[in-house]
């Protein structure tokens, strides 16, 4: 039965977005603030049950408190009396990742599917920092709005149900099968590696174009599922690169133990990857790919080709062959006939084919020597048989010759003349003839090494400055450098950044890639709130909202933020009044006023 027309509390039902296992989605008016919402009213058999309405009330309450770019935002449920059990979030005009996918097929080049994923898992870390698990991450769950932003929608909605009772909801599996962890499928309750799992399928999927556990029916994939197996994505798509793949593997491991331990390490390992290719800003990135996709991946394909050309000659100089020959791989993947890969490769073809022939070499000269050996023997022992050999006279010879050329080297005159030379000085300073001693001085410019190439990984990203050389021209996420062997200290810079210096210690052959952090500049954050003397409490400080005002909170962050921004949790309560627990970003090195009243109880 619709309810469109209906008032349920002070939301207006508009319209019918869509409707699922477990509820019905709407749009919705709020008649008090006038604004469009989304209502998610639960089915009737759900809605009848006490213990499903305090689930709802509690996953409600919780998510309530994130706040997050890339999380949609709860704005009230169902009271407990209510007739419906509801949950109110914003409206986001747009469309779902199920149906861009199904428009536009698998992402290419799949570089496209690991920022979508990389934006999922920043949500994800906001909601594991909170104790707030998903369980259902699928492409149905997250929107994208018209201006490019992803929301991550449907927080803990599986946890209303049982796990007996998920097989029969509608005919459906809730909790989707094929994105669901084999633990959760034993029955073990969920965790963050849960959450890490089902984000590895859906990676797997928005890079292959299909999922890694498929089957007839839920059963079958479920035990698919349980056994582990399935195919390598490199197999279906040759432009995928290892290191891409192993991500993937890690998030799609059986035991929870080997998977990344929560999403913020997901993000993290996205985001080195994206940076190392030039694609730091993600979430700019993916506004330029979902305004005009053919053209952004006509643009993409290039940079990431000059990417990786770039790093496999920097392998191939460190002598890291086989690495280098993987971005070799994924170059002609994107781009057949790809000059600079294919003269490469010929080169490594060529030294190839030279120590096989020095080999070759070494094993022709050993042979002709082991050769040579064995006929002077049997030489020598031919002549040691006949009596007549006048050798012996030539070796008497031979033995005075070798007397000269022992005493050859013995000479010491011309080495005593340089030293015998300044007598007259020796009679004004007979102790200073030994100041000469000191003369391997002049061979220290041969001593000084080359210099060798490396790798600077900048979270966010910066400039970066070399001891008390010249800043980079641009703050990027990756710096390729050449330095001396030996310790540098390095200086990370940014607009929104305090200068911060660490020390690296360079080494030839080595890997050479550091991984450096910016520190944001410090924040002031005031609070406007009514009523005027609620307590603020910010981390372990608290103040009054009035007092604020004339001394603000200073806000600092650990080094290495997912992004230029603080995060903040503040809390602010008054007796009579309901507490309120909010997050807020701010932006580095500026100050903030936020502003607010207070429910009454």
């Amino acid at each position: 039965m619709t309810l469109v027309g209906r008032q349920i509390g002070r939301y207006r039902i508009l319209e019918e977005l869509g409707s699922g296992g477990m509820s019905v989605v709407y749009k919705g008016l709020d008649t008090a603030l006038d604004r469009e919402v989304a209502v998610k009213v639960l089915h009737p058999h759900l809605a009848n049950k006490s213990e499903s309405r305090r689930r709802l009330a509690r996953e409600a309450k919780a998510v309530a408190r994130l706040h997050h770019p890339n999380i949609l935002e709860v704005f009230d449920f169902s009271a407990e009396g209510a007739q419906d059990a509801f949950l109110v979030t914003e409206y986001v005009r747009g469309r779902t990742l199920k149906d861009c996918v199904e428009a536009q097929g698998r992402m290419e080049p799949p570089e496209l599917a690991a920022m979508i994923v990389h934006e999922i898992a920043a949500a994800l870390a906001h909601a594991h920092e909170s104790g707030v698990i998903h369980r259902d991450i699928k492409p149905e769950n997250v929107m994208i709005r018209e201006d490019g932003v992803l929301k991550l929608m449907d927080f803990g909605i599986a946890k209303l149900l049982d796990i007996d009772e998920r097989m029969t909801v509608t005919g459906a599996l809730v909790g989707s099968p094929a994105h669901m962890a084999p633990e959760i499928i034993e029955g073990l309750e969920a965790t963050p590696a849960a959450d890490i799992f089902s984000l590895g399928t859906l990676l797997y999927a928005l890079m292959v174009g299909r999922l890694p556990f498929t089957a007839a029916n839920a059963t079958a994939t479920l035990k698919r599922i349980l056994d582990g197996n399935y195919e390598d994505p490199r197999q279906r798509v040759p432009t995928l690169s290892d290191e891409l793949a192993d991500i993937c593997a890690t998030c799609l491991a059986r035991d929870p133990q080997r998977r990344y331990g929560n999403a913020s390490q997901l993000r993290d390992a996205l985001g080195d990857y994206l940076a190392g290719l030039g694609l730091a800003r993600v979430s700019e990135e993916l506004t330029s790919f979902f305004a005009d996709p053919p053209s952004y991946q006509k643009l993409m394909r290039p940079r990431i080709i000059a990417s990786r050309l770039e790093r496999g000659e920097r392998l191939l100089a460190e002598k890291r062959t086989p690495r280098a020959l993987a971005c070799l791989n994924q170059v002609l993947a994107l781009d057949g006939t790809n000059a600079r890969a294919l003269a490469l490769l010929k080169g490594l073809e060529r030294e190839r084919r030279l120590k096989q022939w020095r080999a070759r070499g070494v094993k022709l000269g050993a042979g002709l020597l082991v050769a040579s050996v064995l006929g002077a023997g049997v030489h020598q022992w031919l002549r040691t048989r006949t009596p007549e050999a006048p050798e012996l006279p030539s070796a008497a010879v031979v033995a005075p010759a070798s007397k000269p050329e022992v005493k050859q080297p013995r000479p010491p005159e011309p080495v005593r003349t340089p030293v015998e030379t300044p007598v007259e000085q020796q009679a004004t300073a007979p102790k200073r003839s030994a100041a000469p001693a000191p003369a391997p001085a002049p061979r220290e410019p041969t001593l000084r090494a080359a210099a060798v190439p490396i790798s600077i990984l900048v979270r966010p990203y910066g400039y970066v400055r070399v001891d008390e050389g010249t800043p980079s021209p641009q703050p990027l996420a990756q710096h390729s450098l050449e330095v001396p062997p030996g310790r540098h200290t390095i200086t990370i810079s940014c607009d929104y950044c305090e200068d911060a210096r660490e020390t690296i210690d360079v080494r030839p052959g080595a890997e050479n890639v550091f991984r450096l952090r910016a520190q944001l500049k410090a924040s002031r954050l005031s609070f406007q709130f009514e009523p005027a003397d609620a307590q603020v409490r910010v981390g372990g400080e608290v103040r009054s909202a009035r007092e604020t005002q004339e001394r603000p909170f200073e806000i600092q962050s650990p080094r290495g933020p997912a992004s230029f921004q603080h995060r903040v949790e503040y809390e602010v309560s008054h007796n009579g009044f309901l507490t309120e627990k909010r997050v807020a970003l701010i932006e580095p090195g500026k100050s903030t006023t936020l502003r607010g009243v207070l429910v009454a109880e």
